[in-house]
């Protein structure tokens, strides 16, 4: 198995699409945002290709054995008050990745982008806390619990979830 992280170029788009419509089938309560409303977007392709030539918006990838099993997105704030803080979001890591260390390799890739620039104080996350695997992961990697924000989501059942804030402080 060879793993690579890298940041995903314009022709990633319809991979990356392929593995967020299996993030969203697949593990639906990770994410405040339903299959049917990602969907429902016309040429979704071409929007994670604008998203990906964004200067403040950072995807990850783990392509292991050449294909993208793994993603994170890095979106850094615009204002000049806030722009020393960068929001990690959208993690996934297909169940044919997991448990070989593909969701940490994206997550210490995102850091150490992070480090290399200078003018970023900070890194923001929210977890489920249903999410316990995400978690701890979180956690061993030197992530700290902010608070808890309390009925975060309502999933497609109509049941209330709350979500770890967590902040990692570079």
């Amino acid at each position: 198995m060879t793993m690579e992280i890298r940041l995903l170029e314009e022709q990633d788009a319809k991979e990356y699409w392929a593995l967020r419509k299996e993030a969203l089938t697949q593990d639906p309560g990770a994410f405040g945002e339903t299959y049917k409303e990602a969907t429902s977007h016309d040429n979704p392709v071409e929007r994670i290709e604008k998203t990906i030539k964004r200067d403040h918006e950072h995807i990850f990838g783990a392509f292991i054995d050449e294909r993208l099993l793994g993603i994170a997105t890095l979106t850094i704030d615009t204002t000049v008050k806030t722009q020393h803080r960068g929001y990690i979001g959208s993690v996934y890591v297909s169940p044919d990745a997991r448990g070989n260390g593909a969701g940490a390799a994206i997550m210490k890739a995102i850091i150490a982008w992070a480090h290399a620039h200078d003018h970023l104080e900070k890194l923001d996350l929210g977890v489920f806390t249903s999410n316990q695997r995400a978690f701890e992961l979180y956690k061993k990697l030197g992530f700290e619990v902010i608070g808890v924000d309390k009925k975060s989501i309502r999933d497609e059942d109509g049941a209330f979830i709350d979500e770890y804030l967590m902040t990692y402080l570079l």
